[in-house]
């Protein structure tokens, strides 16, 4: 077995305490010391380097009761990380700034454009925000299938784009580090870096033009051989339905994304909705918030198949909760009563009390899991690997 050398034990060491900081706040060496079973020479070590290069700082005394001197707090530096956080979406994109902790300083909404127009709103969006804001680094997030570890979009179908090498001409355009990740998996991010959501398992479901689920097991993300799980919107729920894009016919996504649920209503109703090309389910909601019957029924078959297909997820993974995100769960009120009711059908008794609910955090939910995505990445790659 080959041994560590002496610099990527630090590494590991100094990205242990960052983690614990991270996650648990202001602490002494010492109680880092017991927190990460190092030793308290070696915390000391680590974190007086990673206070020269301006990672972490001294935040005042710790409250104690006992006799004796008072240890110093330390946390990390948030305020000097300011991470711009791009949520490409098929329908609309979102982009934020924040800092490490997560507190949103800049956020804005826009209508996604497709293909070369894209790359060129994309760009045009960063230089703004790069022209007002000290960036350190670019997290993305897109549907569609995504290689990670290099950085590239491979594909995805619903922005019409292929091979698009986000860290190679993020780092050419504007000089920073970027990341990019499948935009369902920084869903799961943004929860699993707030510290109101406790659960180390759990699922979060992505509704809208497609249907996809981040998985997390003991508190980190479950990708699954080549990067391919999560593709929920591909299980079938009904064998007689529509034919979906994956070739195959009732998959979930053909009865419950947001272009189902407006191919639904249109069948319904026999009227075609105008809106040049951009339906989603954002109008039949407003539909069924004037009262039209057939926008609230086709809500409640679009829940009668979500149902069955959260019913499997959760017989397989055994979760300690689901969460609904995603444009579609706007419409959460007249989707529900069918989603528990297919779900209560068709879950296995020892998972009935998996609990379904909406995240608190809105609609910047996946920008925030990429910002956050983008300062654990620049943390660990461009402060302690490269300076310490």
């Amino acid at each position: 077995m080959k041994k560590a050398s002496l610099s990527s034990l630090k590494e590991n060491n100094a990205a242990l305490i960052f983690e614990s900081l991270r996650i648990n706040g202001p602490m002494t060496r010492a109680n880092i010391a017991r927190e990460t079973n190092l030793m308290p020479s070696t915390v000391s070590y680590i974190t007086n380097l990673l206070i020269r290069k301006n990672v972490l700082k001294e935040v005042g005394s710790e409250e104690v009761s006992r006799v004796g001197k008072k240890g110093v707090l330390l946390d990390i530096n948030y305020e000097d990380f300011l991470f711009l956080g791009y949520d490409v979406g098929s329908a609309y994109s979102r982009v934020i700034v924040s800092n490490g902790k997560g507190d949103i300083l800049y956020s804005k909404r826009f209508k996604s454009e497709k293909n070369n127009l894209l790359l060129k709103q994309i760009n045009e969006n960063i230089q703004v925000v790069v022209g007002k804001f000290n960036i350190k680094g670019i997290g993305m997030a897109f549907p569609g299938y995504i290689d990670y570890e290099r950085g590239v979009v491979r594909r995805s179908h619903n922005l019409d784009i292929e091979n698009f090498e986000v860290k190679k001409i993020m780092k050419k355009e504007f000089k920073l580090p970027a990341y990019v990740d499948h935009n369902t998996i920084m869903m799961a991010r943004s929860l699993i870096s707030n510290n109101s959501y406790k659960e180390k398992d759990f699922c979060v479901i992505n509704i809208g033009p497609g249907i996809g689920v981040g998985i997390v097991g003991d508190g980190k993300i479950l990708r699954g051989y080549r990067n391919a799980a999560g593709e929920l919107g591909h299980i079938t729920v009904n064998s007689d339905g529509r034919k979906c894009n994956c070739g195959k016919k009732g998959c979930l996504e053909t009865e419950s994304s947001s272009k189902a649920i407006v191919k639904t209503y249109e069948e319904l109703s026999g009227k075609e909705l105008n809106c040049e090309g951009n339906c989603d389910s954002s109008i039949v909601y407003k539909l069924a918030e004037n009262g039209d019957e057939n926008a609230i029924r086709t809500f409640e078959r679009a829940g009668y198949y979500l149902g069955i297909g959260i019913a499997s997820l959760v017989n397989i993974l055994n979760p300690e909760k689901v969460y609904i995100a995603g444009g579609v769960s706007y419409g959460w009120k007249y989707l529900k009563t069918s989603v528990e009711r297919s779900y209560r059908e068709n879950i296995f008794y020892a998972n009935r009390e998996v609990k379904l609910e909406l995240p608190s955090i809105g609609e910047y939910i996946t920008a925030s899991g990429a910002a956050t995505f983008a300062f654990e990445k620049y943390i660990k790659e461009e402060l302690i690997s490269k300076k310490l």
